[in-house]
């Protein structure tokens, strides 16, 4: 992997670390009630499934299988692609549950990678 292409998960830690410092201000209620804090969480999430494809998701997947990448990767398109559509309350979930694991699973994959 050349230096280059690492930049992309770094910049989705980047995200999930906004993310991760943006939830402690919200409850579930405001999240669903505040526009601006909304839209820049779901902005968030957009750009970390974008960085997964431009990174290279087989590599993603080679390293730890447990991770839906291509999940993640395709949530970015209905954030962007189908937005009047979205569940807030499931997002909501997403963003309290799942973003640790998954900035464990990027901090080894840079970790192992030269």
């Amino acid at each position: 992997m050349t230096p280059d292409r690492r930049i992309f998960l770094i910049h989705a830690l980047d995200c999930i670390d906004f993310i991760a410092e943006q939830l402690p201000s919200l409850d579930k209620q405001s999240f669903l009630e505040n526009r601006l804090a909304r839209d820049a969480l779901l902005r968030n999430l957009e750009i970390i499934g974008q960085s997964f494809k431009d990174y290279g998701i087989e590599q993603l997947e080679g390293s730890h299988p447990a991770i839906r990448w291509r999940q993640i990767a395709g949530f970015r398109n209905q954030l962007a692609h189908e937005y009047l559509g979205l569940d807030h309350e499931l997002i909501w979930g997403i963003l309290n549950q799942h973003l640790q694991p998954l900035r464990q699973a990027l901090s080894e994959h840079l970790e192992t990678q030269p």
